[in-house]
């Protein structure tokens, strides 16, 4: 008989993500400012400090919501969420009234960048006010959803959060987080069928994700399955033990040897 599940195996060892720098692409020629915006957030990757200077430098000449933007991700860059979250935000909201096409992009980084400053309540503000605009689809409304989800998990709106995870498959069925996350969430509601057959999924995307085979021995472990755990607990560290993924399935391979010696 398996001993009660470990304490750790309630906490979530999988990847939250933050605003990922997205440089602009369309299918018609850009403009001058968005030539400066991608130079921009270009520096910012590289250098965020001299981001923060040249982004304030742009915009007190008159960069407006572009410039507001790449400020946003030199603040995230040093994972300063806060200031990011309002440079966000700040520049969502100039580039709506400017009738900017990508606002809806600026606003789901708005509310990427509270997620990842821990403040759900603020991140479903701005995710919502991403999808009103009407403009996103497949993968990038995909991502939405799937922050959307992550913000109901984080307070504790577990019947939401399932919800969006639908919207997430259906959207951006080839995206291996979203499988992952959905099977955690499973497994904390105690559907360990649905997490199964989720974590399955997750695993034919993405074979080699330490965060993947992390939670299939969390999966495992829960149903009983203490030696399957144990397998994919050691795959997760094979894969790469550097990895956040790897340090917490060691510690539970740990509690396994402990376990079995009492």
């Amino acid at each position: 008989m398996l001993t009660p599940l470990f304490f750790i195996l309630a906490q979530s060892a999988t990847p939250f993500g933050s605003p990922v720098p997205q440089t602009i692409n369309p299918s018609a020629p850009m403009t001058m400012s968005e030539v400066r915006f991608n130079e921009c957030v270009d520096l910012a990757v590289d250098d965020p400090v001299s981001g923060v200077v040249e982004a304030n430098k742009w915009r007190i000449e008159g960069g407006r919501f572009l410039a507001r933007h790449c400020l946003g991700f030199a603040y995230a860059e040093q994972f300063n969420w806060p200031a990011a979250t309002t440079a966000f935000a700040e520049a969502a909201k100039e580039a709506e009234v400017a009738k900017y096409p990508r606002v809806a992009n600026f606003w789901a980084q708005a509310g990427n960048a509270a997620l990842a400053g821990s403040d759900p309540v603020k991140a479903l503000e701005y995710l919502n006010a991403a999808l009103v605009q009407g403009t996103l689809v497949g993968l990038e409304k995909g991502e939405v959803h799937l922050d959307r989800a992550r913000a109901h998990v984080a307070l504790n709106d577990y019947d939401k959060a399932k919800t969006e995870f639908v919207m997430v498959h259906k959207l951006a069925p080839q995206d291996p987080l979203g499988w992952l996350l959905s099977a955690t969430l499973a497994r904390r509601m105690g559907n360990l069928p649905l997490a199964k057959a989720d974590i399955a999924v997750a695993a034919k995307l993405a074979a080699r994700d330490p965060a993947v085979a992390l939670e299939a021995g969390n999966i495992a472990y829960a149903g009983g399955d203490a030696e399957q755990a144990k397998v994919n607990w050691e795959k997760s560290v094979e894969i790469d033990i550097e990895s956040r993924s790897a340090k917490v399935a060691e510690k539970y391979l740990a509690q396994l040897v402990t376990n079995v010696s009492e």
